[in-house]
Protein backbone atom coordinates (compact mmCIF):
# COMPACT_ATOMS: atom_id res chain seq x y z
CA UNK A 1 0.00 0.00 0.00
CA UNK A 2 3.09 2.53 0.64
CA UNK A 3 4.30 1.41 -2.59
CA UNK A 4 1.01 2.34 -4.37
CA UNK A 5 0.54 5.25 -2.24
CA UNK A 6 3.96 6.35 -3.65
CA UNK A 7 3.39 5.29 -7.47
CA UNK A 8 0.04 6.79 -7.96
CA UNK A 9 2.07 10.42 -7.34
CA UNK A 10 5.08 9.88 -9.22
CA UNK A 11 5.90 9.10 -12.80
CA UNK A 12 9.04 8.39 -14.12
CA UNK A 13 9.71 9.64 -17.58
CA UNK A 14 12.95 9.56 -19.62
CA UNK A 15 14.69 12.62 -20.74
CA UNK A 16 14.79 11.45 -24.46
CA UNK A 17 10.90 10.98 -24.27
CA UNK A 18 10.32 14.01 -22.46
CA UNK A 19 12.26 16.19 -24.90
CA UNK A 20 10.47 14.35 -28.19
CA UNK A 21 6.54 15.21 -26.20
CA UNK A 22 7.69 18.92 -25.79
CA UNK A 23 8.85 19.18 -29.65
CA UNK A 24 6.06 17.37 -30.99
CA UNK A 25 3.80 19.85 -28.79
CA UNK A 26 5.49 22.97 -30.48
CA UNK A 27 5.54 21.63 -33.87
CA UNK A 28 1.70 21.02 -33.00
CA UNK A 29 1.49 24.38 -31.64
CA UNK A 30 3.80 26.43 -34.21
CA UNK A 31 2.50 24.65 -37.79
CA UNK A 32 -1.03 25.15 -37.56
CA UNK A 33 -0.43 29.62 -37.61
CA UNK A 34 2.47 29.12 -39.68
CA UNK A 35 0.84 27.21 -42.54
CA UNK A 36 -2.46 29.81 -42.27
CA UNK A 37 0.23 32.78 -42.06
CA UNK A 38 2.00 31.71 -45.33
CA UNK A 39 -1.83 31.03 -46.65
CA UNK A 40 -2.37 34.44 -45.81
CA UNK A 41 0.59 35.84 -47.33
CA UNK A 42 -0.81 34.77 -50.77
CA UNK A 43 -3.62 37.30 -50.01
CA UNK A 44 -2.74 40.70 -49.45
CA UNK A 45 -6.32 41.48 -48.65
CA UNK A 46 -6.13 40.00 -45.53
CA UNK A 47 -5.62 42.42 -42.98
CA UNK A 48 -3.20 41.51 -39.93
CA UNK A 49 -3.96 41.81 -36.41
CA UNK A 50 -1.31 44.47 -36.20
CA UNK A 51 -3.43 46.77 -38.96
CA UNK A 52 -6.58 46.31 -37.75
CA UNK A 53 -4.95 47.67 -34.19
CA UNK A 54 -3.37 50.41 -36.37
CA UNK A 55 -6.37 51.48 -37.88
CA UNK A 56 -8.54 51.25 -34.91
CA UNK A 57 -5.91 53.50 -32.95
CA UNK A 58 -5.60 56.23 -35.54
CA UNK A 59 -8.88 56.82 -36.68
CA UNK A 60 -11.30 59.37 -36.55
CA UNK A 61 -14.12 57.48 -33.83
CA UNK A 62 -14.10 60.38 -31.62
CA UNK A 63 -17.03 62.15 -32.23
CA UNK A 64 -16.17 66.26 -33.63
CA UNK A 65 -16.85 68.70 -30.94
CA UNK A 66 -17.79 66.15 -28.01
CA UNK A 67 -15.69 67.04 -25.15
CA UNK A 68 -15.33 63.19 -22.91
CA UNK A 69 -12.55 62.76 -20.17
CA UNK A 70 -9.35 61.36 -19.88
CA UNK A 71 -10.83 58.19 -18.16
CA UNK A 72 -14.12 57.88 -20.29
CA UNK A 73 -11.61 58.02 -23.59
CA UNK A 74 -9.65 55.39 -22.11
CA UNK A 75 -12.25 53.47 -21.59
CA UNK A 76 -13.67 53.81 -24.63
CA UNK A 77 -10.35 53.54 -26.87
CA UNK A 78 -9.86 50.02 -24.75
CA UNK A 79 -13.20 48.63 -25.70
CA UNK A 80 -12.71 49.22 -28.77
CA UNK A 81 -9.88 47.49 -28.77
CA UNK A 82 -11.05 44.73 -27.31
CA UNK A 83 -14.03 44.71 -30.24
CA UNK A 84 -11.53 45.00 -32.91
CA UNK A 85 -9.42 42.21 -31.46
CA UNK A 86 -12.28 39.69 -30.70
CA UNK A 87 -13.52 40.55 -34.85
CA UNK A 88 -10.11 39.73 -36.03
CA UNK A 89 -10.16 36.24 -33.72
CA UNK A 90 -13.44 35.50 -35.35
CA UNK A 91 -12.30 36.15 -38.54
CA UNK A 92 -8.99 34.05 -38.18
CA UNK A 93 -11.63 31.11 -37.09
CA UNK A 94 -13.68 31.04 -40.44
CA UNK A 95 -10.81 31.81 -42.45
CA UNK A 96 -8.86 28.86 -41.31
CA UNK A 97 -7.39 26.23 -43.03
CA UNK A 98 -8.33 23.53 -40.82
CA UNK A 99 -11.88 24.70 -40.73
CA UNK A 100 -12.31 24.42 -44.12
CA UNK A 101 -10.88 21.21 -44.63
CA UNK A 102 -11.92 19.11 -41.28
CA UNK A 103 -15.10 20.94 -40.41
CA UNK A 104 -17.77 19.14 -42.66
CA UNK A 105 -15.71 15.65 -42.50
CA UNK A 106 -16.25 16.15 -38.61
CA UNK A 107 -19.50 17.19 -38.58
CA UNK A 108 -20.74 13.84 -41.01
CA UNK A 109 -18.68 11.94 -38.12
CA UNK A 110 -20.72 13.71 -35.06
CA UNK A 111 -24.09 13.38 -36.98
CA UNK A 112 -23.74 9.74 -37.63
CA UNK A 113 -23.36 9.64 -33.29
CA UNK A 114 -26.13 11.72 -33.37
CA UNK A 115 -24.76 15.07 -32.31
CA UNK A 116 -25.16 18.46 -34.43
CA UNK A 117 -23.29 21.25 -33.03
CA UNK A 118 -23.36 24.53 -31.18
CA UNK A 119 -26.60 25.27 -32.71
CA UNK A 120 -28.54 22.39 -34.67
CA UNK A 121 -29.61 19.65 -32.29
CA UNK A 122 -30.43 16.55 -34.46
CA UNK A 123 -33.87 14.81 -34.19
CA UNK A 124 -35.95 11.87 -34.95
CA UNK A 125 -36.95 11.11 -39.10
CA UNK A 126 -34.22 13.30 -39.80
CA UNK A 127 -36.02 16.22 -38.28
CA UNK A 128 -33.42 19.05 -37.05
CA UNK A 129 -33.68 21.58 -34.18
CA UNK A 130 -32.23 25.05 -33.32
CA UNK A 131 -30.84 25.39 -30.42
CA UNK A 132 -31.84 28.75 -29.01
CA UNK A 133 -35.19 27.10 -29.52
CA UNK A 134 -34.63 24.27 -27.21
CA UNK A 135 -32.74 26.32 -24.75
CA UNK A 136 -35.82 28.25 -23.97
CA UNK A 137 -38.00 25.76 -23.74
CA UNK A 138 -35.12 23.46 -21.41
CA UNK A 139 -33.75 26.62 -20.19
CA UNK A 140 -34.89 28.51 -16.77
CA UNK A 141 -38.00 30.61 -16.87
CA UNK A 142 -37.06 33.98 -18.40
CA UNK A 143 -38.83 35.78 -15.66
CA UNK A 144 -36.65 34.60 -13.05
CA UNK A 145 -34.41 36.89 -10.75
CA UNK A 146 -31.47 35.26 -11.20
CA UNK A 147 -31.75 34.53 -14.97
CA UNK A 148 -32.82 38.24 -15.55
CA UNK A 149 -29.70 39.56 -13.69
CA UNK A 150 -27.21 36.86 -15.60
CA UNK A 151 -28.58 37.83 -18.95
CA UNK A 152 -27.93 41.60 -18.00
CA UNK A 153 -24.36 41.33 -16.67
CA UNK A 154 -23.08 38.61 -19.44
CA UNK A 155 -22.78 40.45 -22.22
CA UNK A 156 -19.22 41.28 -23.64
CA UNK A 157 -17.91 44.58 -22.23
CA UNK A 158 -17.27 46.19 -25.24
CA UNK A 159 -21.37 45.51 -25.94
CA UNK A 160 -24.36 47.47 -24.84
CA UNK A 161 -26.02 45.30 -22.03
CA UNK A 162 -29.55 44.04 -22.85
CA UNK A 163 -32.55 44.48 -21.17
CA UNK A 164 -34.11 41.16 -20.64
CA UNK A 165 -37.23 41.45 -18.95
CA UNK A 166 -40.13 41.60 -21.49
CA UNK A 167 -42.81 42.71 -19.52
CA UNK A 168 -41.72 46.41 -19.08
CA UNK A 169 -41.17 47.25 -23.10
CA UNK A 170 -44.45 45.44 -24.17
CA UNK A 171 -46.04 47.88 -21.09
CA UNK A 172 -44.57 50.65 -22.28
CA UNK A 173 -45.11 49.98 -26.07
CA UNK A 174 -48.87 49.18 -25.26
CA UNK A 175 -49.45 52.96 -23.18
CA UNK A 176 -47.86 54.73 -26.51
CA UNK A 177 -49.81 52.98 -29.28
CA UNK A 178 -52.72 53.40 -26.63
CA UNK A 179 -52.15 57.24 -26.49
CA UNK A 180 -52.52 57.24 -29.94
CA UNK A 181 -55.94 55.08 -30.02
CA UNK A 182 -53.82 51.82 -31.28
CA UNK A 183 -55.00 48.80 -30.11
CA UNK A 184 -52.11 46.43 -29.54
CA UNK A 185 -51.97 42.44 -30.28
CA UNK A 186 -49.50 40.27 -28.98
CA UNK A 187 -48.38 37.53 -31.20
CA UNK A 188 -45.85 35.19 -29.63
CA UNK A 189 -45.24 32.25 -32.00
CA UNK A 190 -44.04 29.03 -30.65
CA UNK A 191 -40.83 27.24 -31.60
CA UNK A 192 -40.90 24.30 -33.47
CA UNK A 193 -40.01 21.82 -30.35
CA UNK A 194 -43.00 23.15 -28.61
CA UNK A 195 -45.16 21.55 -31.03
CA UNK A 196 -43.24 18.65 -31.81
CA UNK A 197 -40.97 17.70 -28.78
CA UNK A 198 -41.81 13.71 -29.89
CA UNK A 199 -39.62 14.38 -32.86
CA UNK A 200 -36.67 15.67 -30.70
CA UNK A 201 -36.41 13.07 -27.62
CA UNK A 202 -38.79 10.65 -26.02
CA UNK A 203 -41.11 11.62 -23.43
CA UNK A 204 -44.52 12.00 -21.81
CA UNK A 205 -45.09 15.31 -23.29
CA UNK A 206 -48.32 17.65 -23.61
CA UNK A 207 -48.00 19.57 -26.01
CA UNK A 208 -47.69 22.66 -26.72
CA UNK A 209 -44.60 23.02 -24.63
CA UNK A 210 -43.43 26.55 -22.86
CA UNK A 211 -41.22 27.89 -20.94
CA UNK A 212 -41.77 27.76 -17.05
CA UNK A 213 -42.28 31.80 -16.64
CA UNK A 214 -45.06 31.32 -19.70
CA UNK A 215 -47.78 31.19 -17.71
CA UNK A 216 -46.66 34.05 -14.81
CA UNK A 217 -45.89 35.90 -18.79
CA UNK A 218 -49.63 35.30 -19.44
CA UNK A 219 -51.08 36.34 -16.09
CA UNK A 220 -48.75 39.81 -16.25
CA UNK A 221 -50.26 40.57 -19.68
CA UNK A 222 -54.01 39.80 -18.70
CA UNK A 223 -53.46 42.13 -15.44
CA UNK A 224 -52.46 44.40 -17.93
CA UNK A 225 -54.71 44.48 -20.01
CA UNK A 226 -52.58 42.97 -23.30
CA UNK A 227 -54.63 41.13 -25.71
CA UNK A 228 -52.72 38.28 -26.65
CA UNK A 229 -53.68 36.15 -29.63
CA UNK A 230 -51.61 32.82 -28.77
CA UNK A 231 -51.06 30.26 -31.96
CA UNK A 232 -49.79 27.38 -30.21
CA UNK A 233 -53.06 25.19 -29.90
CA UNK A 234 -54.16 26.69 -33.04
CA UNK A 235 -51.11 24.93 -34.52
CA UNK A 236 -51.30 21.72 -32.21
CA UNK A 237 -55.08 21.19 -32.67
CA UNK A 238 -53.83 21.38 -36.69
CA UNK A 239 -50.83 18.61 -36.39
CA UNK A 240 -53.56 16.47 -34.77
CA UNK A 241 -56.03 16.69 -37.25
CA UNK A 242 -55.76 13.40 -39.03
CA UNK A 243 -55.84 13.64 -42.48
CA UNK A 244 -56.46 9.83 -44.75
CA UNK A 245 -55.04 8.94 -40.91
CA UNK A 246 -51.74 11.07 -41.22
CA UNK A 247 -50.87 14.09 -38.63
CA UNK A 248 -50.09 16.41 -40.74
CA UNK A 249 -46.76 18.61 -38.93
CA UNK A 250 -47.01 21.76 -39.05
CA UNK A 251 -43.17 23.01 -38.93
CA UNK A 252 -40.72 22.25 -41.64
CA UNK A 253 -38.45 19.31 -40.96
CA UNK A 254 -34.89 20.78 -41.28
CA UNK A 255 -35.99 24.57 -40.84
CA UNK A 256 -36.89 26.65 -37.92
CA UNK A 257 -40.39 27.68 -39.16
CA UNK A 258 -44.12 26.66 -39.75
CA UNK A 259 -45.15 24.85 -42.71
CA UNK A 260 -47.69 27.25 -45.43
CA UNK A 261 -50.61 25.71 -44.19
CA UNK A 262 -50.23 25.90 -40.56
CA UNK A 263 -49.35 29.23 -41.01
CA UNK A 264 -52.47 29.85 -43.39
CA UNK A 265 -54.85 28.49 -40.04
CA UNK A 266 -53.03 30.80 -37.90
CA UNK A 267 -53.85 33.79 -40.11
CA UNK A 268 -57.21 32.86 -40.29
CA UNK A 269 -57.78 32.71 -36.73
CA UNK A 270 -55.87 35.50 -36.13
CA UNK A 271 -58.21 37.42 -38.61
CA UNK A 272 -61.07 36.26 -36.49
CA UNK A 273 -59.64 37.80 -33.43
CA UNK A 274 -58.64 40.93 -34.85
CA UNK A 275 -62.40 41.49 -36.04
CA UNK A 276 -63.89 39.99 -32.82
CA UNK A 277 -61.76 42.78 -30.85
CA UNK A 278 -60.91 45.84 -32.65
CA UNK A 279 -63.93 47.71 -34.85
CA UNK A 280 -62.54 48.12 -38.65
CA UNK A 281 -64.13 50.07 -41.58
CA UNK A 282 -65.76 47.77 -44.14
CA UNK A 283 -63.40 45.77 -45.82
CA UNK A 284 -63.31 46.91 -49.79
CA UNK A 285 -60.62 45.00 -51.63
CA UNK A 286 -61.25 41.36 -53.67
CA UNK A 287 -57.70 39.95 -52.77
CA UNK A 288 -57.66 35.94 -54.18
CA UNK A 289 -54.93 33.49 -54.41
CA UNK A 290 -52.97 30.97 -56.69
CA UNK A 291 -51.23 28.25 -55.80
CA UNK A 292 -47.34 27.73 -56.75
CA UNK A 293 -44.77 25.06 -55.05
CA UNK A 294 -41.95 25.44 -53.91
CA UNK A 295 -38.77 23.30 -52.83
CA UNK A 296 -35.69 24.99 -50.48
CA UNK A 297 -33.24 23.29 -47.69
CA UNK A 298 -33.71 24.00 -44.19
CA UNK A 299 -32.12 27.03 -42.57
CA UNK A 300 -31.03 24.70 -39.41
CA UNK A 301 -29.59 21.95 -42.60
CA UNK A 302 -27.55 25.26 -43.93
CA UNK A 303 -26.05 25.29 -40.13
CA UNK A 304 -24.10 22.18 -40.19
CA UNK A 305 -22.07 23.60 -42.56
CA UNK A 306 -22.31 20.39 -44.87
CA UNK A 307 -21.68 20.28 -48.49
CA UNK A 308 -24.58 19.84 -50.87
CA UNK A 309 -23.14 17.37 -53.10
CA UNK A 310 -23.28 14.90 -49.64
CA UNK A 311 -27.28 14.93 -49.59
CA UNK A 312 -27.54 14.26 -46.11
CA UNK A 313 -30.85 15.86 -46.04
CA UNK A 314 -33.47 16.37 -48.92
CA UNK A 315 -35.30 19.29 -50.12
CA UNK A 316 -38.44 19.85 -48.89
CA UNK A 317 -41.32 20.88 -51.00
CA UNK A 318 -44.23 23.13 -49.89
CA UNK A 319 -47.59 24.33 -51.29
CA UNK A 320 -48.02 28.27 -50.87
CA UNK A 321 -50.66 30.31 -51.97
CA UNK A 322 -49.19 33.94 -53.01
CA UNK A 323 -52.02 36.73 -52.26
CA UNK A 324 -53.15 38.47 -55.57
CA UNK A 325 -55.54 41.87 -56.10
CA UNK A 326 -57.95 42.07 -58.41
CA UNK A 327 -55.40 42.73 -61.26
CA UNK A 328 -54.06 39.60 -60.47
CA UNK A 329 -50.71 41.47 -59.33
CA UNK A 330 -49.16 40.31 -56.78
CA UNK A 331 -50.30 41.82 -53.16
CA UNK A 332 -48.56 44.95 -52.07
CA UNK A 333 -47.62 46.34 -48.35
CA UNK A 334 -50.45 49.40 -48.05
CA UNK A 335 -49.23 52.18 -45.76
CA UNK A 336 -52.57 53.74 -44.87
CA UNK A 337 -53.92 50.35 -43.70
CA UNK A 338 -55.96 50.05 -40.47
CA UNK A 339 -53.92 47.36 -39.79
CA UNK A 340 -49.98 47.09 -39.18
CA UNK A 341 -48.29 43.75 -38.68
CA UNK A 342 -44.99 43.89 -37.27
CA UNK A 343 -42.94 40.53 -37.24
CA UNK A 344 -39.74 38.66 -37.33
CA UNK A 345 -38.62 35.78 -40.29
CA UNK A 346 -42.43 33.79 -39.05
CA UNK A 347 -43.78 36.56 -40.81
CA UNK A 348 -41.23 37.19 -43.62
CA UNK A 349 -40.93 33.34 -44.37
CA UNK A 350 -43.25 32.72 -47.08
CA UNK A 351 -43.09 36.63 -47.91
CA UNK A 352 -39.75 37.64 -48.82
CA UNK A 353 -38.34 35.73 -51.79
CA UNK A 354 -34.92 35.69 -50.17
CA UNK A 355 -35.42 33.38 -48.04
CA UNK A 356 -35.94 30.84 -50.55
CA UNK A 357 -39.54 29.73 -49.78
CA UNK A 358 -41.32 31.82 -52.18
CA UNK A 359 -43.10 35.58 -51.77
CA UNK A 360 -46.29 37.40 -51.51
CA UNK A 361 -48.11 34.12 -49.24
CA UNK A 362 -46.43 35.32 -45.72
CA UNK A 363 -48.38 36.09 -42.54
CA UNK A 364 -49.58 39.60 -43.23
CA UNK A 365 -50.67 38.32 -46.98
CA UNK A 366 -52.69 35.97 -45.67
CA UNK A 367 -53.95 38.08 -42.92
CA UNK A 368 -54.64 40.76 -45.34
CA UNK A 369 -56.65 37.90 -47.55
CA UNK A 370 -59.15 36.52 -44.81
CA UNK A 371 -60.08 40.14 -43.80
CA UNK A 372 -60.27 41.24 -47.48
CA UNK A 373 -58.72 44.72 -46.75
CA UNK A 374 -54.94 46.18 -46.64
CA UNK A 375 -52.40 45.72 -44.32
CA UNK A 376 -49.29 47.42 -43.57
CA UNK A 377 -46.14 45.53 -42.75
CA UNK A 378 -42.88 46.41 -41.22
CA UNK A 379 -40.92 42.80 -41.26
CA UNK A 380 -37.29 42.08 -40.50
CA UNK A 381 -35.70 38.88 -39.80
CA UNK A 382 -34.51 37.97 -36.38
CA UNK A 383 -34.48 39.97 -32.86
CA UNK A 384 -38.25 40.10 -32.61
CA UNK A 385 -38.01 41.66 -29.42
CA UNK A 386 -36.91 44.87 -30.63
CA UNK A 387 -36.06 45.07 -34.27
CA UNK A 388 -39.62 45.64 -35.68
CA UNK A 389 -40.25 48.40 -33.02
CA UNK A 390 -36.93 50.31 -33.89
CA UNK A 391 -37.68 50.64 -37.76
CA UNK A 392 -41.38 51.68 -36.76
CA UNK A 393 -40.05 54.37 -34.30
CA UNK A 394 -37.09 55.40 -37.18
CA UNK A 395 -39.65 56.29 -39.58
CA UNK A 396 -41.75 58.10 -36.75
CA UNK A 397 -37.92 60.18 -35.93
CA UNK A 398 -37.97 60.93 -39.83
CA UNK A 399 -41.11 62.79 -39.79
CA UNK A 400 -42.99 59.59 -41.37
CA UNK A 401 -46.21 59.12 -39.49
CA UNK A 402 -46.13 54.96 -40.24
CA UNK A 403 -49.02 55.47 -37.28
CA UNK A 404 -51.48 57.52 -38.94
CA UNK A 405 -54.90 55.84 -39.12
CA UNK A 406 -53.54 52.61 -37.67
CA UNK A 407 -56.37 50.76 -35.23
CA UNK A 408 -54.52 47.71 -34.19
CA UNK A 409 -51.34 46.97 -34.47
CA UNK A 410 -50.37 43.35 -34.25
CA UNK A 411 -46.89 42.48 -32.83
CA UNK A 412 -45.12 39.05 -34.14
CA UNK A 413 -42.62 37.42 -32.70
CA UNK A 414 -40.82 33.60 -31.77
CA UNK A 415 -41.19 33.04 -28.21
CA UNK A 416 -37.10 32.26 -28.16
CA UNK A 417 -37.10 36.19 -28.19
CA UNK A 418 -38.81 35.83 -24.04
CA UNK A 419 -35.95 34.27 -23.04
CA UNK A 420 -32.48 35.29 -25.41
CA UNK A 421 -34.10 39.12 -26.76
CA UNK A 422 -33.27 42.60 -25.98
CA UNK A 423 -36.74 43.98 -24.54
CA UNK A 424 -35.28 47.62 -24.79
CA UNK A 425 -37.32 50.60 -24.18
CA UNK A 426 -38.17 52.34 -27.51
CA UNK A 427 -39.88 55.99 -27.64
CA UNK A 428 -42.44 56.21 -30.17
CA UNK A 429 -42.17 59.86 -31.13
CA UNK A 430 -43.37 61.74 -33.87
CA UNK A 431 -40.94 64.28 -35.26
CA UNK A 432 -41.02 67.15 -37.60
CA UNK A 433 -38.24 66.54 -40.49
CA UNK A 434 -35.85 68.70 -40.56
CA UNK A 435 -32.53 69.52 -42.93
CA UNK A 436 -30.01 66.45 -42.15
CA UNK A 437 -26.00 66.58 -41.63
CA UNK A 438 -25.85 63.05 -43.31
CA UNK A 439 -25.65 63.29 -47.04
CA UNK A 440 -27.70 61.32 -49.20
CA UNK A 441 -28.16 60.77 -52.91
CA UNK A 442 -31.20 62.17 -54.76
CA UNK A 443 -33.81 60.46 -55.89
CA UNK A 444 -32.71 57.88 -58.24
CA UNK A 445 -29.36 58.93 -57.80
CA UNK A 446 -26.06 56.18 -57.22
CA UNK A 447 -22.39 58.23 -57.11
CA UNK A 448 -19.14 56.51 -56.26
CA UNK A 449 -17.14 57.69 -53.58
CA UNK A 450 -14.05 57.59 -51.35
CA UNK A 451 -15.00 57.99 -47.24
CA UNK A 452 -13.57 56.56 -43.94
CA UNK A 453 -15.20 54.14 -41.81
CA UNK A 454 -16.11 55.80 -38.47
CA UNK A 455 -18.10 52.85 -36.78
CA UNK A 456 -19.80 49.43 -38.38
CA UNK A 457 -21.99 47.08 -37.20
CA UNK A 458 -20.81 43.32 -37.31
CA UNK A 459 -22.06 40.01 -39.44
CA UNK A 460 -22.39 37.02 -37.38
CA UNK A 461 -20.43 34.16 -38.72
CA UNK A 462 -21.66 32.25 -41.81
CA UNK A 463 -23.69 29.19 -40.84
CA UNK A 464 -23.85 30.62 -37.09
CA UNK A 465 -27.55 31.86 -37.53
CA UNK A 466 -30.74 30.60 -38.87
CA UNK A 467 -30.42 33.28 -41.99
CA UNK A 468 -28.17 33.25 -45.42
CA UNK A 469 -28.26 37.15 -45.75
CA UNK A 470 -27.17 39.44 -43.48
CA UNK A 471 -27.26 43.73 -43.67
CA UNK A 472 -24.35 45.58 -42.45
CA UNK A 473 -24.68 49.40 -40.93
CA UNK A 474 -22.03 51.66 -41.38
CA UNK A 475 -21.09 55.40 -40.27
CA UNK A 476 -19.03 56.90 -42.99
CA UNK A 477 -16.94 60.21 -42.85
CA UNK A 478 -14.74 62.60 -44.79
CA UNK A 479 -17.09 61.43 -48.04
CA UNK A 480 -15.29 62.90 -51.29
CA UNK A 481 -16.71 62.00 -54.37
CA UNK A 482 -14.41 60.10 -57.11
CA UNK A 483 -16.20 62.19 -59.85
CA UNK A 484 -16.01 65.71 -58.64
CA UNK A 485 -13.80 65.34 -55.44
CA UNK A 486 -16.46 67.54 -53.79
CA UNK A 487 -16.59 66.99 -50.04
CA UNK A 488 -20.22 65.58 -48.97
CA UNK A 489 -19.73 64.54 -45.12
CA UNK A 490 -21.13 62.06 -43.25
CA UNK A 491 -23.78 59.16 -44.73
CA UNK A 492 -25.59 56.54 -42.61
CA UNK A 493 -25.13 53.43 -44.93
CA UNK A 494 -26.78 49.75 -45.20
CA UNK A 495 -25.01 47.03 -47.32
CA UNK A 496 -25.02 43.63 -47.65
CA UNK A 497 -22.75 41.94 -45.12
CA UNK A 498 -23.51 38.14 -46.05
CA UNK A 499 -25.09 36.68 -48.78
CA UNK A 500 -26.14 33.52 -49.14
CA UNK A 501 -23.84 32.33 -45.86
CA UNK A 502 -21.03 33.72 -47.81
CA UNK A 503 -18.92 37.24 -46.15
CA UNK A 504 -19.25 40.13 -48.90
CA UNK A 505 -16.70 42.45 -49.21
CA UNK A 506 -18.17 44.76 -46.74
CA UNK A 507 -17.79 42.41 -43.50
CA UNK A 508 -14.19 42.70 -44.04
CA UNK A 509 -13.64 46.55 -43.87
CA UNK A 510 -12.08 47.80 -40.37
CA UNK A 511 -12.68 51.02 -38.49
CA UNK A 512 -10.25 53.66 -39.77
CA UNK A 513 -9.89 52.20 -42.97
CA UNK A 514 -10.90 54.34 -46.41
CA UNK A 515 -13.15 52.69 -48.54
CA UNK A 516 -14.25 53.23 -52.28
CA UNK A 517 -17.98 52.79 -52.35
CA UNK A 518 -21.26 53.38 -54.54
CA UNK A 519 -23.98 55.07 -52.76
CA UNK A 520 -26.79 54.55 -53.81
CA UNK A 521 -30.65 56.10 -52.76
CA UNK A 522 -32.20 54.08 -49.97
CA UNK A 523 -35.63 54.70 -51.70
CA UNK A 524 -34.56 52.59 -54.76
CA UNK A 525 -33.86 49.19 -52.78
CA UNK A 526 -35.94 49.49 -49.58
CA UNK A 527 -38.77 47.47 -50.97
CA UNK A 528 -36.26 44.76 -51.72
CA UNK A 529 -34.17 44.88 -48.71
CA UNK A 530 -35.27 46.03 -45.60
CA UNK A 531 -37.25 43.25 -44.83
CA UNK A 532 -33.64 41.53 -44.36
CA UNK A 533 -32.18 40.67 -41.08
CA UNK A 534 -29.44 43.74 -40.21
CA UNK A 535 -27.05 44.66 -37.76
CA UNK A 536 -27.32 47.92 -36.00
CA UNK A 537 -24.54 50.34 -34.61
CA UNK A 538 -24.80 51.31 -30.86
CA UNK A 539 -24.83 54.88 -31.70
CA UNK A 540 -29.48 55.40 -31.59
CA UNK A 541 -28.79 58.60 -32.41
CA UNK A 542 -26.98 58.05 -36.05
CA UNK A 543 -29.51 55.46 -36.88
CA UNK A 544 -32.73 57.51 -36.47
CA UNK A 545 -30.63 59.47 -39.80
CA UNK A 546 -31.97 58.56 -43.46
CA UNK A 547 -30.04 55.74 -44.59
CA UNK A 548 -28.37 55.27 -48.00
CA UNK A 549 -27.35 51.99 -49.61
CA UNK A 550 -24.04 51.06 -50.23
CA UNK A 551 -22.15 48.55 -52.60
CA UNK A 552 -18.27 48.61 -52.61
CA UNK A 553 -16.43 49.71 -55.53
CA UNK A 554 -13.10 47.59 -56.00
CA UNK A 555 -10.32 50.40 -56.63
Amino acid sequence: EELAAIEVGHTTVSRGLARGIVICFLLVIFSVPLVQTLINSENPAQPSLLESIKSLLHNKVAKKNTQTSFVTAVKQRNNQLLEAMDSFEKQLEEESFLRSYLLAPGQRIFLGLGYGNEKVYPGKNNWLFYRPDMDYLMGPGFLENDQLAMRRDGGAIWETAVQPDPIPAIRDFQAQLADRGIQLILMPTPVKASIHPELFSSGDYKPPLQNKSWEKFLNEMQSAGILLFDPAPILYDFYKNENENKSIPTYLETDTHWRPDAMEEVAKELASFVENNVSLSKGTEQFHHQQQSISNRGDIEVMLRIPDQWKLYTEESVTIHPILNASDELWQNSTDAEIVLLGDSFSNIFSLAGMGWGEGAGLGEQLSFMLQRPVDMLLQNDSGAFATREKLAQELARGRDRLSGKKVLVWQFATRELSSGDWKAVPMVLQEQTESEFYTPTIDEAIDVIATVVALSRSPVPGSVPYKDNILTLHLDDIRSLETDEELGQSLVYGWGMRDNILEPLAKVRIGEQIQIRLIDWDMVQGKYSSYRRSTLDDEMIELELPVWGEIVQP
